[in-house]
């Protein structure tokens, strides 16, 4: 792994930030995420709550990273055979494609389920609700009552935030307020 260089990005990139541990254990209980067997985490380093917590309840999953020995980049990986849930936190400043190419890996049926958290804007613009809405049918929108701190080595910041999910079995609601 190319630690060095993924330390200094996490100095001066502002996408790369930290979901906190209390973001990812609660959509951990939400989902069911044990119920999962196959997990990917594409934007997912060492020092991730996500994965953190996956080890400690021995989840089978593959973590991937721009960073990591292999240079995994999200746009140009694939997900491991029979995915059944991709989860992470995106970097917001592509989030246009991450959704697109995200739904695009659900059509060729590389993914079966998803979750991604995002800044509650990506809730708007007419190209991305014309995405939603061709996938509504398994959409879930759980928005957070209260904005997320995420953390840095800059410091921090607070965000409005929504995990925007797909094809989630315990999600029977298409909308939710956590």
């Amino acid at each position: 792994m190319n630690i060095e260089n993924y330390e200094n990005d996490k100095k001066t990139n502002k996408d790369h930030v930290a979901t906190p541990r209390w973001v990812v254990e609660n959509i951990y209980d939400l989902i069911d995420i044990k119920s999962f067997n196959n997990i990917w985490f594409p934007f997912n380093n060492y020092d991730s709550h996500f994965k953190l917590k996956a080890d400690e309840l021995k989840l089978k999953y593959k973590a991937t990273h721009i960073f990591d020995d292999l240079g995994n980049d999200f746009f140009k990986t694939e997900p491991p055979k029979n995915c059944d849930l991709l989860i992470s936190n995106p970097p917001f400043s592509q989030q246009n494609e991450i959704i697109k190419k995200t739904f695009e890996l659900i059509e060729q049926k590389k993914i079966k389920s998803f979750c991604l958290l995002l800044p509650l804007a990506t809730l708007e613009t007419p190209t991305r609700a014309e995405i939603y809405e061709k996938y509504v049918d398994k959409l879930s929108i759980l928005i957070f009552k209260k904005r997320i701190k995420f953390l840095n080595t800059n410091g921090s910041f607070n965000k409005g935030c929504c995990w925007v999910c797909y094809n989630i079995h315990n999600l029977d609601k298409k909308l939710y307020w956590i």
